[in-house]
């Protein structure tokens, strides 16, 4: 029960910074389109979109934990991983994109773009933190190599 709530905590704080994240990059992109664009934006989310983000960053989130962690898949290497994470949130992307037509909003588009990056943001995040903890591990193992045999020597 314990591990469990500590998989439930992790994932609930992932969402929650993917979703203030979602939520502010969409306003950010919504200021400039209006200054720069001259596009008149009236900075007011819709409710498809607040839907459309919970659930995007809880999914994510889960997705995120399934994958990355050893918990639940613990012999995949890596790139499996990646490749299964990066089509999950194409697939993602796309229902959301067939709720825009279901549901015509403004400024879906720009709400999709959004949502891309933030999806390109955690492939870059995942695999920059691949690239460290693979130097941090390559470093760790010099140094125990180099405890052990200074070990021996004496």
């Amino acid at each position: 029960m314990r591990r469990l709530m500590g998989a439930i905590m992790q994932a609930k704080s992932f969402a929650a910074l993917l979703f203030a994240g979602l939520v502010c990059l969409y306003m950010a992109t919504g200021f400039l389109c209006d200054k720069f664009l001259h596009q008149s934006f009236d900075y007011t989310i819709p409710f498809i979109f607040i839907l459309q983000g919970l659930l995007l960053s809880v999914l994510v989130a889960v997705l995120w934990g399934v994958l990355f962690s050893d918990r639940v898949i613990k012999k995949w290497r890596y790139f499996p991983r990646l490749i299964t994470f990066a089509f999950s949130l194409m697939v993602l992307l796309a229902a959301c994109l067939l709720t825009f037509f279901a549901l015509p909003t403004n400024w879906a588009k720009l709400w999709l773009f959004v949502a891309a990056c933030v999806s390109g943001g955690l492939i870059v995040l995942s695999i920059s933190g691949e690239i460290y903890l693979r130097a941090t591990g390559k470093r760790y193992t010099e140094i125990l190599k180099d405890y052990q045999s200074r070990q021996r020597t004496d």
